[in-house]
């Protein structure tokens, strides 16, 4: 597992998002297109909000674009949320020469968006991934 390292930025974040919100955060990681918060398990209906109005509350807030995830210890569980806007039909967890990797499949039409433009959110994916997992590599089918 990486180590989780706070900024005195993304720090700022989680005391608004959790004092907006009332959800607790486990992780915030600031990429240049969007700020995710991953909140505890059992927080995403009251991170989010009746009809999305704490994502957009916070949103407007900090000006920027922001992405909710729920936490899980389940590996599985925690892909399954990662990707669970793209429809995911099956998760499974291997080992490839030494490397935990997970691949995740999703509906057939929301293949391309759940892998991203270049990639993205499969890095964000991995990246969140080996900050709370052992895995290490992701993948979509």
């Amino acid at each position: 597992m990486e180590e989780i390292k706070l900024t005195e930025k993304t720090l700022r974040y989680i005391t608004l998002f959790e004092d907006m919100t009332g959800a607790k955060v486990k992780d915030c990681i600031d990429i240049p297109e969007k700020v995710i918060f991953l909140v505890n398990k059992g927080d995403i209906e009251k991170a989010i909000g009746k009809n999305g109005v704490n994502v957009t509350n916070v949103r407007q807030k900090i000006s920027r674009n922001i992405h909710v995830i729920e936490y899980d210890e389940d590996p599985v569980k925690l892909l399954g949320n990662i990707f669970y806007s793209y429809g995911v039909q099956n998760i499974e967890i291997m080992d490839k020469n030494g490397v935990k990797h997970g691949t995740v499949e999703v509906k057939p039409e929301n293949k391309a968006r759940a892998i991203g433009t270049k990639g993205r959110n499969l890095a964000i994916a991995r990246m969140i991934m080996m900050r709370h997992s052992d895995i290490s590599s992701v993948s979509v089918a």
